[in-house]
């Protein structure tokens, strides 16, 4: 009886199978019915390659026909609970609007905006966004315009100010000249709209990227999450619906845009990751120009598939996550070290050739933002080994290794400022071209290449690192802040190498090295600075205080703790009006280290004439007494003097 039973339920459960295998193949009848009861395809991890995309198996919905007055209730009877996908279309128009700039400042700050922004953060067709702002200066007015639109123009000019030009001592800084244009924008986000679009997202991506460049981190942050959150809830994160050709793209270019930025701010802060990459439901976009993508589809379609722009930074930015939960470790292991090593290798193989610090090709300016934030990357891993809870040798180790991210960032800095065999010059200088590439990751990862360089005596290559800080001068101001901590740091350097300290001696020194790790003591978690320190009641202006204290002693020459006077600092905030900008100084303090290393020449010796089978060595000249060459002998003996004097145990 067991057997005839076990034979009627497999006959049911093929007569089920046959049922279900049937409606599949209703609902999908051009596909292989076989391809619907396929397994998804398994996930590549990082551990092995960069992903190009994170694909997920979805099985569309079938084309509901006849269904307009389903559609048409779903929408009216959900008011008050949830918006349908499809209709999350706003009108809010302007009820006031602001002056319209000059059409001149339009097309000096959205060259500028299309020449460094827009690059690697491509979330406007430029097309599409041009042909309405010649809409609106031909009407003379934001009249019909939305106001979300409104603040999406002064975004732009906000964001065009950032590197419009570089800004020499007592001129206008892009903070003040950007500010006007970012409030603008801030107050056509305020109050927020019941029903968000695209266009909200794009504006406070932009006002994120405006206060995180003019170092107003909070306010940054802020705005970048509110575009994630628009983003999310509009669903720009995923491909459910079939939409025309140029909205996906620009979808795509959108949400990649706001996973780099949040990628590098959060790593560089130390701060939690806004996006998941469970999140990312969504190809890469397209290398393809915004004037070859039109309504109707590409115009053009790449032949290249090697990663530029956008798509390097994203494939550099995608192994920021794991990066990121490794940094929660006080000791970073050899055996992470080395799996890092690994995909950072990986990833760079997929750049062009040229990009790789091997080759001894030209490079354009363009090419520093994707190598810097690879290098941004392995600093960021390599340094945290240089904490007092590492061993000696972990240490030295992890100096070693920033040196050597040191010197592949000063080689590709001065290898852009090669020629490129086959172009003509260009019409801009090398200063205007690089300033446009520049962030505030950029000027970071920069300022502590010359930290490490300096400190491993590597000045050659420091200078070359000290070349891209000073033509980015004060356009960022981060980067000047960064000029004046670097010059308190070759100050103490000197003193160090003046009083003999030795290379060895000085990678003991843990001042020294609290002063190399740099922004790695911002930060409670992982710095070792404050560790047995007193720290001032939550809100009190104690440390402030202090701080300006020392900053006070300096300038006015007196002697601090510790350290030598320092001479007045032209750049010292005493009174927060004076902007820091003395890299000729830091130059020539570089110089100075690098003639205190140099090797000295031989001792120079001489027969005396009573004894021509002797040698006399002479006693070193004074430290500024001039060089001349050694007396002839049939000229009378010099006196004894304090510069020159021979002694029985300088006779040989």
């Amino acid at each position: 009886m067991s057997s005839i039973k076990q034979v009627q339920d497999l006959q049911s459960q093929i007569a089920d199978l046959r049922q279900e295998n049937s409606h599949l193949r209703t609902r999908h009848p051009d596909r292989d019915s076989m391809e619907v009861d396929r397994d998804p395809p398994p996930s590549t991890s990082l551990e092995n390659v960069p992903l190009l995309h994170n694909s997920h198996h979805r099985v569309q919905a079938p084309a509901m026909n006849n269904f307009d007055h389903v559609r048409r209730n779903i929408r009216i009877h959900s008011r008050g609970i949830f918006e349908s996908p499809m209709h999350k279309h706003g009108n809010n128009l302007a009820a006031t609007f602001p002056e319209m700039p000059l059409r001149a400042v339009f097309a000096h700050l959205s060259r500028a905006y299309l020449d460094s922004t827009h690059e690697y953060c491509p979330l406007l067709h430029w097309p599409t966004f041009q042909k309405e702002v010649d809409e609106i200066y031909t009407a003379r007015s934001f009249q019909g315009m939305s106001r979300e639109w409104i603040g999406l123009f002064f975004a732009v000019l906000a964001c065009g100010t950032l590197q419009s030009s570089t800004h020499s001592m007592g001129s206008p800084k892009s903070t003040e000249v950007g500010m006007p244009f970012f409030e603008i924008a801030t107050e056509a986000m305020v109050p927020w709209p019941h029903t968000l679009t695209i266009t909200h997202a794009q504006v406070a991506l932009l006002l994120s990227v405006f206060a995180t460049e003019s170092n107003i981190k909070s306010s940054g942050t802020m705005w970048l999450a509110s575009a994630v959150r628009i983003a999310q809830d509009l669903g720009v994160n995923a491909e459910l619906l079939p939409r025309p050709v140029l909205e996906d793209e620009m979808r795509r270019r959108l949400w990649w845009s706001m996973y780099t930025q949040d990628r590098i701010f959060s790593l560089g802060m130390n701060c939690s990751m806004l996006i998941n990459e469970d999140d990312c439901d969504i190809s890469l976009p397209s290398s393809v120009e915004d004037r070859y993508i039109q309504p109707q589809g590409f115009l053009r379609r790449t032949s290249d598939t090697r990663l530029t722009g956008l798509l390097a930074v994203v494939q550099v930015t995608k192994l920021f996550s794991p990066l990121y939960q490794a940094l929660k470790s006080s000791v970073i292991t050899p055996q992470t070290i080395q799996s890092f090593d690994e995909k950072f290798q990986s990833t760079l193989g997929l750049f062009p050739e040229s990009y790789r610090p091997s080759s001894e090709e030209p490079l354009e300016p363009s090419t520093l933002l994707p190598l810097i934030t690879l290098q941004f990357a392995r600093f960021q891993l390599y340094r945290r080994n240089i904490s007092p809870v590492c061993r000696p040798s972990e240490r030295t180790d992890a100096l070693r290794r920033c040196l050597s991210v040191a010197q592949d960032t000063a080689k590709c800095i001065s290898r852009t400022l090669q020629p490129m065999p086959g172009k003509p010059d260009s019409e801009k200088s090398w200063q205007t071209r690089v300033v446009q590439q520049t962030s505030n990751m950029v000027c970071i990862h920069n300022w502590r290449c010359l930290l490490v360089l300096c400190f491993s005596g590597d000045y050659g290559a420091a200078l070359a690192c000290l070349h891209l800080s000073t033509a980015i001068g004060n356009v960022r101001k981060v980067n000047s802040a960064c000029g004046r901590n670097f010059a308190f740091f070759l100050d103490r350097l000197m003193e160090r190498v003046r009083s003999g300290k030795s290379s060895h001696q000085l990678k003991q020194d843990e001042e020294m090295l609290a002063y190399v790790s740099g922004d790695l003591q911002g930060n409670l978690e992982h710095s070792w600075a404050w560790a047995g320190g007193d720290y001032p009641p939550e809100g009190s202006n104690m440390s402030h205080t202090a701080s300006q204290r020392g900053i006070e002693a300096h300038s006015s020459g007196e002697p601090t703790h510790g350290s030598l006077p320092l001479r007045p600092n032209p750049g010292s905030p005493v009174n927060g009006a004076r902007e820091w900008d003395d890299w000729g100084r830091v130059e020539q303090m570089i110089r100075q280290l690098m003639e205190e290393h140099r090797p000295r020449h031989p001792p120079t010796y001489y027969p005396p004439p009573h004894n021509p089978v002797k040698r006399v060595q002479l006693a070193p000249l004074a430290p500024n007494a001039p060089t001349s060459p050694p007396r002839s002998a049939a000229m009378p003996p010099p006196a004894p003097s304090s510069t020159s004097r021979i002694s029985i145990a300088n006779i040989i």
